[in-house]
């Protein structure tokens, strides 16, 4: 099977393409932190100890997230680096929230107006709401930066090491 070209601009502007590549692959790297810190903070002396692999291979980001906040409420009081754990684990649902919501809706570009809009649904509460929302190419980078923040501080957490964004160092 030969893979066919596409054709620029295709399903959106590029550059919004590759800012939501760029969103993508951030995500999976926090995903990846994410499984070592578990495995750091439940005590396994490899960065991803099978153990804690096993444990969290069927998990859902949110049980990730709950899972590290239960280990460094029990931890915090040996470990002062772990002290801040709270305002770690709000950046990492607010990553979270803001990915979920480019990487489960639809993005289209209007034909009449040229705006790339996001489409989404929701049935909370019993009824149907659906919204159209014109997309910014900064909106999009603002996720890029809420995955990256929160992978620096889920690092600094784990290790007791400040790591700062790329856009600093």
């Amino acid at each position: 099977m030969s893979i066919p070209t596409f054709k620029d601009n295709w399903p959106a502007p590029n550059e919004y393409l590759l800012e939501l590549g760029r969103v993508t692959t951030l995500w999976g790297t926090l995903e990846s932190s994410v499984n070592i810190a578990i495995s750091k903070l439940a005590g396994y002396e490899a960065a991803l100890d099978y153990r804690a692999v096993i444990m969290v291979a069927s998990s859902n980001f949110q049980q990730k997230i709950d899972i590290i906040s239960a280990l460094s409420e029990k931890l915090a009081p040996q470990y002062p680096n772990i002290k801040n754990y709270k305002s770690v684990i709000a950046k990492l649902q607010s990553a979270q929230k803001a990915r979920n919501k480019y990487a489960h809706n639809a993005i289209t570009t209007d034909q009449e107006t040229g705006k790339v809009m996001l489409s989404f649904a929701s049935s909370r509460g019993g009824s149907l709401k659906t919204t159209v929302e014109e997309v910014k190419l900064h909106s999009i980078k603002e996720v890029t930066v809420k995955i990256h923040e929160a992978m620096c501080a889920l690092h600094t957490l784990v290790t007791g090491k400040e790591i700062r964004p790329i856009w600093e160092r």
